[in-house]
């Protein structure tokens, strides 16, 4: 799981857990040789499998990392011996990466403002930070976009200009989601560069801080410099507007309306440099598999399970151990898809779509596996008619899990319809009992979702050992493990063989185009 911890509610999930909206729906009778297979999942085997990949032997399965190699090189052996198909590159199970090391040269990192009375110079470290870089320097006309809603960054709407946004708070995960949205609309819009301009929490030091921190040397994935950003102080800010003659405060303000209109900064241009220079040429796998279906038509549509097979890698000591084994994150999920995997090569009976089992790495880092996945797939994309994503299934209540995205497709009326029909796994599958954590925006399935493919996501939630050494093999629960791999089984299974594909709610679709477009 990534992007920050929530405090997680035992508590609260065993009081919601009878809270699964139960939609009017049957799961269809199963042949005898499915129930069968499901049994293939044990414990046995899941323990064995889990402790190779979560032991200090794969040093906190980093990405990049010879050990993220290891276990990628596991995964597709087993899938190699149990008679799935490659869907990786070429005729292999991989699907690599560049995820190479780049380093600003702080001391050229520049921005220059000209058309008004007098060019405007601004100081990096002291006026600004960045973010990104640049091959060559960037330029463009300058115009004011409040706090970026929908209305001003339409497709092509921003092109060849650099968009100053608003963006208000400190450094939270907020924060740091509402800029990712800026800068995904900006770049979308056409925009060359994007200048934030920071709220007044943020000040000389703190600016400095950060302009510090990014002169280190940084992972990007792709063979291009990230997209260029700048961070703007609110005094270099007003400095902007006052030669624009039009003042910070008034805009700032009107800026969070919803009737905001851009604002051209009068006939100003700026120029910018970011200049990076490469350290290293990285890469990282993700790993992929197929079961061909028994269809003849819907064999060529694809259900994806999808679990992310890295963790954070060694890091600060805690009580003597510096290794971060990330045995529930998400050693539990990969487990527990490579046994879904194994209970479908188990029976002579084939779904009619194509399973797809996806491991994926850098989900730590901020989804990069499933990104490029997404961007770069290896499978059509139109053919993909759900992901199953799994991430932390091995902790806290024993008798439940949060599927989170329930209320956003049909899938969700699929999964409670399974539920039903096997009450002998104990289960009960929560709706998200965390809507303010928003976690679906927050595992790999939201790179499904944002190309409007349905996906759900089973979820145990965090607890006192998230992202510590101490999430290790002997805490998870390897009981519920398997049954939650059990119901995962259970649930691709219904969507392999249903006439229909799942389809979105129009609430959740607009929702998911909310964050994304």
């Amino acid at each position: 799981m990534t992007r920050g911890p929530s405090a997680f509610l035992p508590a609260a999930l065993a009081m919601f857990a009878g809270a699964a909206s139960l939609r009017a729906q049957s799961a269809a009778p199963l042949p005898p040789e499915v129930a069968a297979a499901a049994n293939t999942i044990t414990i046995t085997d899941a323990r064995a499998r889990l402790e190779f990949i979560s032991s200090d032997l794969m040093r906190g399965r980093d990405t990049p990392s010879p050990e993220l190699n290891i276990v990628a090189s596991y995964l597709a052996s087993n899938y190699q011996a149990m008679g799935f198909q490659p869907g990786g590159e070429g005729t292999t199970f991989f699907q690599w990466y560049p995820y190479g090391m780049r380093r600003l040269d702080p001391t050229a990192a520049r921005l220059q403002v000209t058309g008004g009375a007098a060019p405007v110079a601004f100081t990096a470290g002291r006026d600004f930070w960045t973010a990104g870089g640049t091959a060559q320097d960037v330029s463009g006309s300058l115009v004011y976009i409040g706090r970026a809603p929908d209305a001003l960054t339409a497709p092509g709407s921003l092109t060849g200009r650099i968009a100053v946004a608003a963006i208000p708070g400190g450094p939270t995960r907020d924060w740091r989601l509402e800029r990712n949205r800026i800068r995904t609309a900006a770049r979308r819009a056409g925009a060359v560069a994007v200048a934030y301009v920071l709220g007044p929490e943020w000040t000389a030091d703190s600016v400095a801080k950060y302009a510090a921190t990014a002169a280190r040397p940084t992972r990007s994935v792709g063979t291009e410099p990230a997209y260029p950003q700048f961070f703007l102080s609110q005094e270099a800010a007003g400095r902007l507007f006052r030669a624009a003659n039009l003042d910070l405060a008034q805009q700032w303000t009107a800026g969070a309306g919803n009737n905001f209109h851009a604002v051209p900064l009068a006939s100003l241009t700026a120029t910018g440099a970011l200049p990076m220079e490469q350290v290293d040429q990285a890469r990282a796998p993700n790993v992929i598999a197929i079961w061909p279906g028994s269809d003849p038509v819907l064999k060529n549509e694809y259900v994806v399970l999808s679990a992310h097979m890295d963790h954070v890698g060694v890091g600060q000591a805690v009580n003597g151990d510096s290794i971060y084994n990330g045995a529930d994150d998400d050693g539990s999920g990969t487990t527990g898809i490579l046994e879904v995997a194994r209970a479908f090569q188990s029976m002579g009976l084939r779904p009619k779509r194509s399973i797809v089992i996806l491991h994926v790495s850098g989900e730590e880092k901020g989804l990069l596996g499933s990104e490029w996945f997404s961007e770069h797939p290896t499978l059509p994309l139109a053919q993909i008619v759900a992901d199953i994503n799994i991430d932390m299934i091995g902790r806290n209540n024993p008798d439940s899990v949060v599927v989170i995205g329930k209320n956003y497709s049909t899938l969700g009326a699929t999964v409670n319809a399974v539920q039903r029909a096997h009450g002998d796994l104990h289960l009960t599958l929560a709706d998200d009992i965390w809507p303010q954590e928003r976690f679906f925006f927050r595992s790999d399935h939201f790179n499904f979702a944002r190309k409007e493919i349905p996906a759900i996501f089973f979820f145990s939630g965090v607890h006192a050992d998230y992202h510590r050494p101490s999430d290790e093999v002997s805490k998870i629960d390897f009981d519920k493990l398997t049954r939650i791999a059990r119901m995962a089984f259970f649930t691709a299974w219904e969507v392999a063989n249903a006439p229909q594909r799942p389809q979105w709610d129009p609430r959740g679709l607009a929702e998911v185009r909310g964050m994304t477009r």
